[in-house]
Formats: C-alpha cells, sequence, structure tokens
C-alpha cells in the first residue's frame, strides 16, 4: 500500500511538462505504481486542456497547414530500445551510467539526462544509511524495492520521498532486503568525505 505521494504541485508541473527530465522520471515511477496519483495527474491535465481551450486565438502562420500535412506523411520514429529489462517503465529506457561505490554498503549509478537536475539509482544494504547532504531545489526519490525510514516516516516500493527541507538524520534502510531508489535533485550537496570528492570532480 502506497502511503507517500508526491505534491499536487509537482504532479501539475508534471503534467505541463515543466518538470526537469531527472524529476520527470522519479516522478513517472511513482505514478507507475499508484493509481490515485494517475487519477489526480488524469485531472490537472483535463483542468489544463479546459484552461487552453478558453485562450484566446493566435494566428497561424501562412504555411502552417503545409508543413503539418508534411510531417503526417513521416513514418512514426520507432519505440526506444529497452536498455534496463530488469528496471520497471520508464527507467527500463532510459542510459544509466556504471555502479559505484559510495559509501559502505551504498552504490549510485547516474542517470544520463539533461535538464537542470541530476539522478541516478541509488542501492544500499540493510541497516545502512544513506549518504549524508544537504540539497538546494526540489529533490525527489522514488523507492523501486527494498524500504528505508527518516524523520517522515516509512518509505516502500512505490513511495515517493520529497522532503521540503534538509534532513537531521539522513534515511536508514529498514529490513532483510537491499533498498533500490531513483533519486534526482535540482542541487544535492554530499558532506564529509563524499562531499569532498563532490567538490572535485564539480558536480
Amino acid at each position: 500500500m502506497i502511503v507517500h505521494h508526491p505534491s499536487e504541485a509537482t504532479l501539475a508541473a508534471y503534467a505541463a511538462g515543466t518538470l526537469p527530465e531527472a524529476l520527470a522520471l522519479v516522478a513517472a515511477s511513482h505514478l507507475g505504481h499508484c493509481a490515485t496519483c494517475r487519477d489526480t495527474l488524469s485531472t490537472l491535465e483535463a483542468t489544463g486542456g479546459a484552461l487552453l481551450e478558453d485562450l484566446p486565438p493566435v494566428p497561424l502562420s501562412i504555411d502552417a497547414l503545409d508543413r503539418l500535412l508534411g510531417r503526417m506523411d513521416q513514418p512514426a520514429p520507432p519505440p526506444l530500445p529497452i536498455l534496463n529489462p530488469e528496471l520497471p517503465a520508464p527507467l527500463n529506457r532510459v542510459a544509466l551510467g556504471r555502479w559505484w561505490p559510495v559509501g559502505l554498503g551504498i552504490r549510485y549509478r547516474p542517470l544520463k539526462s539533461s535538464g537542470a537536475a541530476w539522478g541516478g539509482l541509488v542501492l544500499a544494504q540493510p541497516g545502512r544509511s544513506f549518504p549524508r547532504h544537504g540539497h538546494k531545489g526540489r529533490e525527489m526519490t522514488c523507492v523501486l524495492s527494498g524500504a528505508f525510514a527518516d524523520q517522515d516516516g516509512k518509505f516502500a516500493a512505490g513511495d515517493l520521498s520529497e522532503p521540503a527541507a534538509d534532513h537531521d538524520e539522513p534515511p536508514v534502510v529498514i529490513g532483510a532486503q537491499p533498498c533500490l531508489c531513483i533519486i534526482a535533485s535540482e542541487g544535492m550537496h554530499l558532506r564529509g568525505l563524499l562531499g569532498w570528492a563532490q567538490r572535485m570532480i564539480g558536480r
């Protein structure tokens, strides 16, 4: 049972297509699990469509119809290949880097995306704490398997964490299984030795 959901503001930004790619992939990962948020998203998209209908018409260029008809004759682009069959959609079709150790019992696999945010997969073993960090801007994490707990509660598969402020204590993996998450941030700053390494590579 999913307990933690993205804010309505985040779902509205997703519906409008204004979330950076990495954050949108985290939101999409949650939406694949959560029928409640899919219903909310449908309502937001319908509301946006109604607002567009109320906007005054804008004149089209003289060749607009010719360009549209020209595109209709072009073949549809082929679907993106499945690159990561072990991951659920939409993550099974995105480009990912190699796994990197970022602490004892913790590995990180960067997501190759464009936009203002960056992200990737985090795999942490039972009992391990995620790296200490602060953040500026939005940060979102969706649990793909396993579970972790922090000051906001327990997060299991499908749950989405969207902290409004820095956590005093980092999340800790609970249960007997490793925890796999997709995480994205507009400005995460690691602390300690990992923070030094992050500054050295200019991330």
